[in-house]
Formats: C-alpha cells, sequence, structure tokens
C-alpha cells in the first residue's frame, strides 16, 4: 500500500486538526475543463491516491437540472461522477480524513454581466446522503475546530469534514476557516511569486482551519494576465521546493502551515511528498514512525 494512501494512519492522536498539514487540490473537479478551467488532470480518487485530503468542490446547474462541477464560467460533468470517487475513496481506507470543501460557485461580474451558479439544497442533500451518507460520516458536533484533535476525529469514527459556510447542507459545517489571497501576489511571475506567496500566511488569520493556495491566479491587470493554469504551472513547479522551504523555516508559518493547495497535483508525487513533509517538522508523526514515514514518502 502506498503511503498516499494512508499517511494520516502515522499521525499522532494529539495533533489538533489545524495542525495537520494536508494536500489540497484547488478546483479539484476540474480536471475534465478545457483551457482556463482545468486545474487538475486526475480525478477526485487519483488526488486521493497522491495523499489529498481536502477538496475544493464547486457547482452550477446544467440546462437539464443536472449538479454539475464548474470552475467559473467553465462547466464540467456530473456531480455524481465525482460522489463516486468520494464514496470509493471513503470506502478505499478508513485510518484517512477528508475535508470536502463543497459550495455553489460564486456569483461572476463580467462587465455589465452578471453570472450566478445554482445548485438546488434539496438534490444536494438527496445526492450527498445517497453516495457518502453524511448522516453517518461526516463530523460535525463540535464547538471550536481549533480544540479537535486527531484523536478526537478517529474516536468518532466520522470520515470528513462537509465545509459549506452556508451550512447550506444537512451536517454541513461553517467552521472557522481562512483562505488567504492577494490580486497582486497571486497574480506574479513565477520566480517572484515563489517570493512573495508566503506573505499570504501574514495575511490570514492566527486560528482556525487555514487555506494556503500556492497557484497563481489569472486575472486582467496583473503580471500573468489570463494565462492557462496549465502554463503557468510549468513555470511555476521548479520553485514549489523553494515555497515549502520558506515555511518550513519560518517558526509563524510553520506553526500555520495547515491546508496547502496547489494545481495539477496529480503530475507527480513531488507536491504531495514536500507538502506532507511539513509533518515531521511539526512533530506531528508519531516518533517510532517517523523514520519509515519519511523514508515512504520519497519512495514514491
Amino acid at each position: 500500500m502506498s503511503i498516499y494512501t494512508n499517511w494520516m494512519s502515522y499521525l499522532k492522536d494529539d495533533v489538533n486538526l489545524i495542525d495537520v498539514v494536508m494536500p489540497s487540490a484547488h478546483n479539484a473537479c476540474s480536471y475534465e475543463l478545457k483551457f482556463m478551467g482545468k486545474c487538475q488532470n486526475g480525478n477526485l480518487y487519483k488526488q486521493y491516491e497522491y495523499g489529498i485530503r481536502h477538496f475544493c468542490i464547486r457547482l452550477d446547474t446544467d440546462k437539464n437540472g443536472e449538479i454539475i462541477v464548474c470552475h467559473g464560467l467553465s462547466k464540467g460533468g456530473k456531480f455524481r461522477n465525482d460522489l463516486e470517487s468520494m464514496k470509493k475513496m471513503l470506502n478505499n481506507n478508513d485510518s484517512e480524513f477528508f475535508i470536502f470543501d463543497i459550495r455553489e460557485y460564486y456569483p461572476q461580474k463580467i462587465g455589465p454581466f452578471n453570472f450566478v451558479c445554482k445548485a438546488d439544497k434539496n438534490h444536494m442533500n438527496e445526492m450527498l446522503e445517497e453516495y457518502i451518507k453524511p448522516s453517518e460520516l461526516a463530523f460535525y458536533d463540535f464547538d471550536d475546530i481549533n480544540k479537535v484533535t486527531v484523536g478526537d476525529i478517529r474516536k468518532s469514527r466520522k470520515r470528513y469534514i462537509l465545509y459549506n459556510f452556508e451550512k447550506a447542507y444537512n451536517y454541513s459545517v461553517n467552521c472557522e476557516y481562512d483562505f488567504p489571497w492577494d490580486k497582486r501576489i497571486n497574480g506574479l511571475k513565477a520566480e517572484s511569486f515563489s517570493k512573495e506567496v508566503v506573505k499570504l500566511f501574514d495575511l490570514g488569520k492566527p486560528t482556525g482551519l487555514n487555506w494556503f493556495q500556492i497557484q497563481q491566479t489569472p486575472n486582467l491587470g496583473t503580471e500573468i494576465g489570463l494565462a492557462l493554469p496549465s502554463k503557468l504551472d510549468v513555470k511555476l513547479r521548479p520553485y514549489f521546493e523553494s515555497v515549502i522551504n520558506q515555511v518550513e523555516n519560518n517558526e509563524n508559518y510553520l506553526k500555520r502551515a495547515n491546508i496547502i493547495a496547489s494545481d495539477f497535483m496529480t503530475a507527480d508525487y513531488m507536491k504531495s511528498k514536500l507538502i506532507l513533509r511539513l509533518n515531521i517538522a511539526k512533530n506531528n508523526i508519531q516518533q517510532d514512525k517517523t523514520e519509515e514515514f519519511m523514508k515512504k514518502l520519497e519512495s514514491e
């Protein structure tokens, strides 16, 4: 069994969830989209096999009333297909815990036009219960996410947090959750971005889940403009390790390192390996398993 499918089994019980360092897939369901919309190249189960435990999932509804995945104006396939992947990963290994960040894509304004994405809540609740059973498996009965430990989750026998800022779905939560972003920083070219992106930790809150995104954002009025995410990723990958090293070598940044996202997470194991390595720096791994953890990360 690859460590990337069971790496959470190496975590200590007393580690707080906000201190666990987990790989994340930015726009996780965009693997079938084209051009500007495509940020990943493997489906959700493939992402799980590469160590991803936080999934950013954005939704809309097509003309036939089917809930679909999307990234802005780019529309993808049926969300049911991704729910199948989620069900499969939940059934594969009960040592792993996930954060499913699911919502309608936020409203888009382009010139005089407004675009609003919708995913019917009742329909969503039916599908979620059919495939991933939040009534049985969602971890929601807690008061403060800052106090939740890995041991608490293991004892609960729950498998995931269903995050939605509106608590739109049954058993979803709106816990403290920060995702700092800056148009200028996220719009820089690769080398400059790699030096500036860690400053997002300074912009973020000191508590709660922290979603740190190591990918540029194409935008008008930035250095990169409207570049393709795939081309941006090729130029950024050589700098990815330097970003992780900056996090590891800064006491405050390392303390807040938690959910670390990027694009094209299944192109190889490089990004997940470097992200997961931070768990050793944070002393999150069981002492008698630290050497094994590191060796297995390096073996892929």
